[in-house]
């Protein structure tokens, strides 16, 4: 028999962007299970689906759920988290925000466009700051923020030139906002950044991708192989809880040591 979740958690509300599939839905799911109301958000119709899917699930769980579209690269979209937070909080505040939602389609340097860089860093990189901005009124004291970063921040892989550069940052804002925030919010900041996890956007990756990647994982000393999302959950809810108070501007790897931080 599975030993079941701490409801370390009860009371809580979280907001986990692009938490319909992968990383983001294991999070999410996790997260009810041990007490949270969570907002779960999807933009594509693809995502729609696995969003109505997983909000049975978390309410199996006897965790409030909001699912909300919200293309966070649109500014006026955001609101729409906050609002349906606030709408499943039983204290009226956001506890736990969680930046998942990420694109990573690959383009060597010498095909790079505008719109490509631009369609990254929207959703990467300015919607976790603007969204960041928008909680801080409604944050609540002891609240956690946690940013999914990636290896790739650190690792130099070919195509990666926006995403690389865009996980990197979040690591660097992290820092910023740990020492901006933390007193002034009572709130602690972390990254947690993963190597490659077993996703739809993994399966989606481009071969030669893949193929560059190759040695790396086998030669991942905790195993030779890719992460799973249950690697990655439990450290990302162990963020989120009372027991991570004096972790903030970290960040912790999540790769089987195919990266060391």
């Amino acid at each position: 028999m599975a030993a079941q979740q701490p409801k370390n958690l009860n009371g809580k509300t979280a907001i986990v962007t692009g938490s319909s599939r992968g990383i983001g839905a294991g999070i999410a799911l996790d997260l009810a299970k041990r007490g949270a109301n969570v907002v779960v958000n999807y933009t594509s119709t693809r995502g729609e689906r696995a969003a109505a899917q997983l909000g049975k699930e978390i309410e199996e769980c006897g965790a409030k759920v909001a699912i909300v579209q919200a293309n966070i690269a649109i500014m006026e979209d955001l609101k729409k988290l906050i609002d349906a937070a606030l709408a499943i909080s039983v204290n009226g505040k956001v506890d736990i925000l969680v930046h998942n939602a990420a694109t990573g389609d690959d383009c060597y340097l010498e095909e790079m466009t505008e719109e490509f860089y631009e369609a990254q860093t929207d959703v990467n990189l300015k919607a976790p700051i603007f969204l960041t901005q928008l909680t801080l009124p409604h944050i609540a004291r002891g609240g956690r923020i946690v940013l999914i970063s990636s290896v790739s921040a650190r690792m130099g892989m070919p195509q990666q030139t926006v995403y690389a550069a865009t996980k990197a940052g979040l690591e660097g804002m992290c820092k910023v906002w740990a020492t901006e925030l933390g007193k002034k919010y009572d709130i602690t900041v972390n990254c947690v950044s993963p190597g490659p996890v077993a996703t739809d956007m993994w399966t989606e990756c481009e071969p030669d991708v893949v193929a560059a990647l190759q040695p790396s994982i086998d030669a991942t000393p905790a195993a030779a192989r890719v992460g799973e999302v249950s690697d990655i959950v439990p450290i990302v809810s162990f963020l989120c809880s009372e027991e991570s108070r004096w972790v903030t501007g970290s960040t912790v790897s999540a790769s089987g040591g195919m990266n060391f931080i």
